[in-house]
C-alpha cells in the first residue's frame, strides 16, 4: 500500500490462492444501482448472520479474499464488493476519500436490502474504511476484524527528513498510476503487456473468470484512477493529516463493546529507500496503531500473526477465519454482560 512496487508484488502473490466458490463469481459483474444511476458490483456466497463483508486494501481485489472465502461462506452469508472505479464498479463521481466510500458503502447495503447489523472484515485501507464505517454507522456494524489496517496517524512516525526523502517515491508511485490510466484510455494495455508498461500484471494461468474480472480492471483507466484519487486523500503530503485521514480522526468514538480483533503482521510493510534502523521504527508504530484500534472496543483484542506479511490472509489464512469465527461466534452468543474472549487464531501470538 505504501509503494507501486511493493503493490506489484502483493497483487502478483495475491492472484495465486485458490477458492472455486470466489473464482466462480468473479467471471461477471454483478451491479447494484446506488443512486443518481452509479452502479457498484457486489455478491453475496453461503446463507446465515450475520452477514460477513469484506473490504479489500489498497491496490486490491476481490480475489484477495480467496483463502479465506470458502470456511466462512460455509458458515453465514458473505458478502464481496468492488468499491468505486475498482473490479467491475462503475468510476467515482467524486474524489476517493473515507466519507465517500463510507456513503457508498451504506447505499449499497440500503439497496440490497442487507438486513442486521454485519461483520466488517477489512484489509490494509479496507481496514481503515471498515473503522471510518463502524464510527459513522455503529447501529449497523456488528463485529470488526481488521487484518494489517491502515488507520489515521499511521505516518506520524516519520521526521522532516523522512518525509522529504520518501514522499518522491510515494509521487512516482502515483504518476505511475497516471501513466497507466492514460495507456488504458487509449486502449494500449493488454495481458501480454501490463509488465512492460509498469502497470499491475495478471498471471496467466489463472481460472477464466477471475482473469477476466482482472483484466477489466487493469487494462482500462478507472481503476489507476481511482487508485490515484485514494492515494492522495490516504497519504499525507506532509506533517499534517490527510483528507481522509482527518475524517476519521474527527469521528474517533470509541466502539463500545463491539466484538473486535485487529491481527498484525508480524512482518510490518516496509519501504526499499528506507534505513533498517528507518522501518523498524515504521514497523513499531504501525503495530501499535493498530493495538490502539483494539482498545477502541471493550471486547478488541489486538494479536500478531506469525509468518505473515501485509496479506495475512495469504500468508496464513487459517488466522484470519479463526479471527472472523470467533467474531460471528460472539455476535451470535452475545450477551449485554458477556466478557470478552481470549481464545487466539491459529498461529497466532497474542500481544500487549
Amino acid at each position: 500500500m505504501t509503494s507501486l512496487l511493493f503493490a506489484l508484488i502483493l497483487l502478483t502473490s495475491a492472484l495465486q490462492s485458490p477458492g472455486e466458490d470466489l473464482d466462480a463469481r468473479l467471471g461477471a459483474a454483478s451491479l447494484v444501482d446506488i443512486g443518481e444511476g452509479r452502479r457498484l458490483n457486489f455478491f453475496c456466497i453461503g446463507e446465515g448472520a450475520p452477514v460477513v463483508l469484506f473490504e479489500q486494501g489498497g491496490e486490491g481485489n476481490i480475489g484477495n479474499w480467496k483463502a479465506v472465502q470458502p470456511a466462512i461462506s460455509a458458515l453465514t452469508r458473505t458478502c464481496f464488493y468492488d468499491r468505486a472505479g475498482f473490479g467491475y464498479s462503475d468510476a467515482p463521481h467524486d474524489e476517493v476519500t473515507a466519507l465517500n466510500v463510507t456513503d457508498d458503502l451504506h447505499a449499497l447495503l440500503k439497496a440490497e436490502q442487507i438486513e442486521g447489523p454485519v461483520v466488517l472484515v477489512g484489509h490494509s485501507i479496507g481496514g481503515f474504511y471498515a473503522t471510518v464505517y463502524a464510527s459513522r454507522f455503529p447501529d449497523e456494524v456488528a463485529g470488526l476484524v481488521l487484518v494489517d489496517p491502515g488507520f489515521a496517524g499511521q505516518e506520524q512516525w516519520q521526521t522532516a527528513d523522512d518525509r522529504s526523502f520518501g514522499f518522491p517515491h510515494v509521487r512516482r508511485g502515483e504518476e505511475a498510476l497516471l501513466s497507466c490510466a492514460r495507456l488504458g484510455r487509449d486502449g494500449e494495455l493488454s495481458q501480454a503487456n501490463l509488465r512492460e508498461h509498469g502497470c499491475f500484471p495478471v498471471a496467466d494461468d489463472l481460472p477464466p473468470g477471475e482473469t477476466e474480472y482482472l483484466l477489466h480492471a487493469v487494462t482500462g483507466p478507472a481503476w489507476y484512477e481511482a487508485e490515484y484519487s485514494q492515494s492522495v486523500s490516504f497519504f499525507s503530503r506532509d506533517e499534517h493529516l490527510s483528507l481522509s485521514q482527518r475524517q476519521a480522526a474527527a469521528l474517533l468514538p470509541p466502539l463500545g463493546d463491539a466484538p473486535m480483533v485487529v491481527l498484525s503482521a508480524a512482518v510490518p510493510p516496509s519501504n526499499s529507500w528506507r534505513s533498517a534502523d528507518r522501518n523498524l521504527v515504521a514497523g513499531r508504530h504501525w503495530q501499535n496503531g493498530h493495538r490502539r484500534l483494539a482498545e477502541r472496543s471493550t471486547r478488541g483484542r489486538w494479536a500478531v500473526v506469525e509468518g505473515a506479511g501485509h496479506f495475512i490472509q495469504l500468508d496464513q489464512p487459517r488466522a484470519v477465519v479463526a479471527s472472523i469465527e470467533q467474531v460471528i461466534e460472539q455476535v451470535r452468543a452475545r450477551r449485554p454482560d458477556q466478557g470478552r474472549s481470549g481464545v487466539a487464531p491459529a498461529s497466532v501470538r497474542p500481544s500487549g
